[in-house]
C-alpha cells in the first residue's frame, strides 16, 4: 500500500500528541529503545493509529521505525490488556483519546 500525505500526516499527528501526553519525544517513540515508557508511548501511538486511520498494520510499524506488522498487533493487545490494571495508563489512554476526538 502507498500512503498518502494525508494518512502520514495524521499518523504524525497522533505521535505528537502521544508525545504530548507521555512527556516522551516522538523521535524516542519512532526509535528502537526498549525503556518501559518508550516502548508504552510507542504502544499507545500505535494503538491509536491503528483504530483511528485506515492504514494498514504494516504501515503503521513502519511510520514507527519498526518493519512488522506483529509488532503493531502486540502494542494493541498490551494496550488493551495493561489499561484494565494500570491506572495511569488508562488516564493517558483517555487523554490522549481526547485530544484525538478534539483535533
Amino acid at each position: 500500500m502507498i500512503l498518502s500525505i494525508e494518512h502520514i500526516a495524521k499518523v504524525t499527528d497522533i505521535q505528537v500528541i502521544v508525545s504530548n501526553v507521555t512527556g516522551i519525544k516522538v523521535s524516542e517513540i519512532c526509535s528502537t529503545s526498549r525503556k518501559a515508557e518508550i516502548v508504552q508511548a510507542r504502544h499507545l501511538s500505535m494503538y491509536f493509529c491503528r483504530f483511528n486511520i485506515k492504514i494498514g498494520t504494516k504501515e503503521i510499524a513502519s511510520l514507527h521505525g519498526k518493519g512488522n506488522h506483529a509488532t503493531v498487533l502486540h502494542a494493541c493487545n498490551c494496550i488493551h490488556q495493561d489499561r484494565r490494571t494500570n491506572k495511569r495508563l488508562n488516564e493517558m489512554y483517555q487523554q490522549i483519546e481526547s485530544q484525538i476526538k478534539n483535533a
